[in-house]
C-alpha cells in the first residue's frame, strides 16, 4: 500500500484556505506599506563648512593656477564637506563632477639617442624597478620633484631596490640636460610644457605628444584630474559655487556665491579671490596651516627654551664675532612663521590692493623682467625693504619675526651651525656662493622651497640662502660691540634693521643661523627678501 503524503487528497483540500491566506497577506502588507517618498538629500553634517581639499597626486602647476573663489578655504584634510580636485580614477562613482582638467607628461631622451618610443607596460616596469624590453638598458630616470606624486597616480609605486640604479628628482627651475649625461641609458618624464630643444621626445605605443591628433589618441602618461563633490555639498555649493570653482581650475578669478556665510567675516566673504603658491601646497601637516590672505604655509613653532646667538663649537668651524654674542638661552612663547619666503605672486597680491608699495625694481640679477615674469612668480620677492616687507606683514595679519623667533626656527631646540645640522653647506641645501669652486650656486634666486635638503628641524625652508630675510630687531650693540640683549624685540634706540640668512650671493659663512647683517630699514637690494611671523590666537 502507497502511503500518502501530507500533501496528498487530504492535504489539497487545505491549499485553497492556504492560498487564501497568504493573498490577503500579500494584499495587507501592500496596503500597509504605500509607495516609497521622494527623498530630498541631506547633509550628513549640515554644521561643517566646505571648502577645496587638493589631492598630493594633483601636479604643483595645476595647484598654483588653481584661483580659489572668494568664500571658500583650502582644507588641511579630506571631509566630509570637500570639494576635492584629484585624478578621476581616484574619484568615488556617486561623486558630481564640477570640472576636469588634462595634465600630461612626455618621456624624453637626448636628442642624439637611437630610441623612438617605449612601450607602456614596459615604462611601468621600469617604473617599478623591472627594466624589460624597450627599456631594457635603461639605468636613470630623471624626473622634477614636484612631480612625483602625480607619476605616482598614473605609474603606481616607483622602484624601491637598486635595479633602476638611480631616480633623481630635480628643483622645479633646474634644466634636465640629459645630453651632458654619457650614454642613452639616462631618460626623463617630464611635462610636457618643459620639453627642451635638446631632447629626443619618445613615443609611448607608437603615440607622441607632438603628432598633430595627440589629443583624441589614448596616452599613457595623461591624467585626467577632475574637480568634484559629494551630490549633497555639490546642492549647497548651487550652480554659481560650482561655476566659481570650475573657472578657479581654469585660472580665472570669480567670486564664489558664499555657500555659509555665517561661518565668514563680511569682509572676508567681499575680498578678491587669491592664488597659493605652487611650492605651498593646500596639503598641509598637523602643525601647518594655510594662510587665508595669500595661501602661505605657515608652521607652527613649539613655545620653550633655545639657545640664542653663536656657539663656537657649533659656529660651521668659524669665530664668533662680538656682534653675535652673547649667546643665551631664550624662552619664547608659540608662535607661527612662514614656511617659505614671501613670493612675487604673494606680494603683488598686496601691491594690488593698495596695501603695499609696487617694487622699486622689477628685476633681478640675471633677469631683466623677473617681478612681473609669469616664469618667476614663485621666486622670493626680491629688491624689498624693511618697510615695505613690514607693510606686507600687516596685510596678511601678522609682522616680521622678532630675530630670536627667526633662529629658533632655523635652529630647532638644539646647537647647530646651520638650520641642516652642524655638516658644511652645499649647493643641494642652500643657494649661495660654494667656497670649494669659488663661484655661485646659480647666481640668482631659485623658487621659493626647491632645496628641501636644506630645510630645518621645523621644516622651514630656505633659512639658509636665496635671499637675506628681514627681521623686527633695530641692530644695536653696547660700548664694547657686544649686541644688546633685549628680547623679543630691541627698543626703537637704532638706526639700522637686521636681516639673516645670507643670500645667492654671499659666502657659507654667511648662511651661520647666528650671523647678521645690518642696513637701513629703507634699503633696496636684489638679494633682500623676508617671510613673516604671527602669534598663536
Amino acid at each position: 500500500m502507497i502511503e500518502s503524503s501530507p500533501l496528498g487528497p487530504p492535504g489539497m483540500k487545505l491549499l485553497p484556505l492556504l492560498n487564501s491566506v497568504i493573498i490577503c497577506a500579500l494584499l495587507l502588507m501592500g496596503c500597509a506599506a504605500p509607495a516609497a517618498p521622494e527623498i530630498t538629500p541631506t547633509l550628513e553634517n549640515p554644521a561643517c563648512e566646505i571648502d577645496v581639499w587638493i589631492a598630493p597626486e594633483v601636479p604643483a602647476r595645476v595647484r598654483e593656477n588653481f584661483v580659489l573663489p572668494a568664500g571658500l578655504q583650502w582644507a588641511k584634510t579630506q571631509g566630509p564637506c570637500s570639494v576635492t580636485l584629484g585624478l578621476d580614477s581616484f574619484r568615488e562613482p556617486d561623486q558630481i563632477v564640477l570640472a576636469q582638467i588634462l595634465w600630461e607628461y612626455a618621456l624624453v631622451a637626448p636628442s642624439w639617442s637611437f630610441r623612438e618610443g617605449a612601450a607602456s607596460a614596459d615604462l611601468r616596469a621600469a617604473w617599478e624597478g623591472r627594466a624589460r624590453g624597450s627599456l631594457m638598458q635603461l639605468q636613470q630616470l630623471i624626473i622634477y620633484a614636484e612631480d612625483y606624486n602625480a607619476l605616482l597616480g598614473l605609474l603606481g609605486e616607483p622602484a624601491e631596490d637598486e635595479s633602476l640604479s638611480e631616480m633623481l628628482s630635480l628643483a622645479p627651475n633646474e634644466k634636465i640636460s640629459l645630453s651632458d649625461r654619457l650614454g642613452a641609458s639616462v631618460w626623463a618624464i617630464v611635462p610636457i610644457s618643459r620639453i627642451q630643444p635638446d631632447y629626443r621626445v619618445l613615443a609611448i605605443d607608437e603615440v607622441s605628444p607632438l603628432q598633430a591628433d595627440f589629443s583624441q589618441q589614448s596616452y599613457a602618461l595623461r591624467g585626467i584630474y577632475s574637480l568634484h563633490a559629494s551630490p549633497e555639498t555639490a546642492d549647497r555649493l548651487g550652480e554659481a559655487g560650482m561655476e566659481a570653482l570650475a573657472r578657479g581650475l581654469a585660472g580665472e578669478t570669480i567670486a564664489a556665491a558664499n555657500p555659509q556665510p555665517e561661518s565668514l567675516p563680511a569682509s572676508t566673504a567681499l575680498a578678491a579671490p587669491t592664488k597659493t603658491e605652487s611650492r605651498q601646497t593646500p596639503t598641509v601637516s598637523a602643525q601647518e596651516r594655510v594662510r587665508r590672505k595669500d595661501g602661505a604655509v605657515e608652521v607652527l613653532i613649539p613655545a620653550g627654551e633655545f639657545t640664542f646667538g653663536c656657539v663656537i663649537e657649533h659656529n660651521g668651524g668659524f669665530d664668533c664675532p662680538d656682534d653675535e654674542l652673547p649667546s643665551r638661552r631664550i624662552n619664547l612663547d608659540t608662535y607661527y612663521i612662514d614656511k617659505y619666503e614671501v613670493s612675487n605672486r604673494q606680494y603683488a597680491l598686496c601691491a594690488a590692493e593698495g596695501a603695499c608699495p609696487q617694487p622699486a625694481y622689477r628685476y633681478s640679477a640675471s633677469r631683466e623682467s623677473y617681478y612681473d615674469n609669469p616664469e618667476y612668480a614663485d621666486y622670493p620677492a626680491a629688491n624689498v625693504s624693511w618697510t615695505e616687507a613690514a607693510a606686507y606683514c600687516a596685510w596678511v595679519g601678522g609682522r616680521l619675526p622678532t630675530e630670536a623667533e627667526w633662529e629658533k626656527a632655523a635652529r630647532g631646540a638644539d646647537v647647530r651651525a646651520y638650520p641642516w645640522g652642524d655638516s658644511d653647506p652645499s649647493c643641494a641645501k642652500a643657494n649661495a656662493k660654494d667656497e670649494v669652486k669659488g663661484s655661485n650656486c646659480v647666481g640668482d634666486t631659485l623658487a621659493v622651497g626647491s632645496l628641501p635638503e636644506g630645510a630645518s628641524p621645523y621644516g622651514v625652508m630656505d633659512m639658509a640662502g636665496n635671499v637675506w630675510e628681514w627681521v623686527q630687531d633695530w641692530y644695536v650693540l653696547d660700548a664694547d660691540g657686544l649686541r644688546i640683549s633685549i628680547d623679543p624685540f630691541a627698543p626703537d634706540l637704532g638706526f639700522h634693521k637686521v636681516v639673516k640668512g645670507g643670500s645667492w650671493d654671499y659666502a657659507w659663512s654667511r648662511l651661520r643661523i647666528a650671523y647678521n647683517s645690518d642696513h637701513e630699514p629703507d634699503a633696496h637690494k636684489l638679494s633682500f627678501g623676508f617671510r613673516c611671523a604671527a602669534p598663536v590666537e
